[in-house]
């Protein structure tokens, strides 16, 4: 394990020493760590089983293979802790404009609450006034039809000037027969 990889998982240089003394110690090298860095712990798991299952690997290389291993597999769960950590934090992004929306899509709902309360008030008042001319149109069409069905009775009009400008006539209407003597 190098120093000064982040990327490994170790906080302690102390334990980076000592993991890296194991791995030398036993007769291993960095190959095993290095060449599995970048895989996944069911790819570097596979790998190790091979090494340790193989009756001709010595078991001071097992023992180095194990804790590159080790060491690999907290590389692989301080991976997975920051793709989760970044997961994590989408899913809020994406939480916080769901919750966006939905302030707005309510506030919409309200604004079109109100708009539907002020359309059916004005269509209720809209609906009465047509209530009342249909109302008076039959009123006035009862009485008409009374008035058509009274018969005309016979006039007659005189009409005579009162003073010799001409512009004042007053008339007189008068049924026939009437009047008349």
């Amino acid at each position: 394990v190098n120093f000064g990889d982040h990327n490994s998982g170790f906080r302690h240089n102390d334990v980076i020493r000592f993991i890296n003394n194991e791995v030398l110690m036993n007769g291993g090298s960095q190959d095993f760590y290095v060449a599995f860095s970048s895989l996944s712990w069911s790819e570097v798991e596979e790998r190790l089983r091979a090494v340790v299952a193989d009756s001709q690997v010595p078991r001071a290389i097992k023992r180095a293979c194990a804790w590159s291993a080790l060491a690999l597999s907290v590389r692989v769960a301080a991976r997975q802790r920051e793709q989760h950590a970044y997961r994590v934090r989408r899913l809020q992004e994406r939480m916080e404009a769901h919750e966006a929306a939905s302030w707005a899509m309510a506030a919409e709902l309200r604004r079109l609450r109100e708009e539907s309360h002020e359309a059916a008030s004005q269509l209720h008042l809209t609906h009465a006034a047509l209530q009342q001319a249909l109302f008076e149109c039959d009123m006035l069409r009862t009485r008409l039809f009374q008035i058509e069905r009274i018969p005309i009775l016979a006039t007659s009009t005189t009409c005579s000037h009162d003073n010799q400008e001409d512009t004042e006539m007053s008339c007189v209407i008068t049924p026939l027969g009437e009047g008349r003597s």
